[in-house]
């Protein structure tokens, strides 16, 4: 039965680390992102997409969203790295 335990314990971790580099690497892209939009010309326009529609947004508009989802990614981070953490005390006491 521990054996079992462990091995969903396992399976729960990979499935959490996974979602954590996914995350990481959408970070990396609101980075580059930012960057692009901070570097052009004022006259470029910015789009946005909702759903099936783009629309046409200010840069200052751009970038505060950009910080709303590195915040909201920040917090989604710091949620896996509990759970991960979590895990593998479970773990470990399994182990022990």
């Amino acid at each position: 039965m521990e054996a079992v335990k462990a091995y969903e314990l396992e399976l729960e971790l990979r499935q959490v680390r996974e979602l954590r580099k996914a995350i990481e690497l959408k970070m990396k892209e609101l980075e580059y992102a930012e960057g692009i939009i901070t570097a052009t010309k004022a006259e470029r326009k910015v789009y946005r997409s909702f759903a099936d529609l783009l629309v046409e947004v200010t840069r200052d508009e751009a970038i505060e969203h950009i910080e709303r989802m590195r915040l909201a990614y920040k917090r989604e981070l710091e949620r896996l790295r509990e759970k991960e953490k979590e895990i593998m005390e479970k773990l470990s006491k399994l182990s022990s």
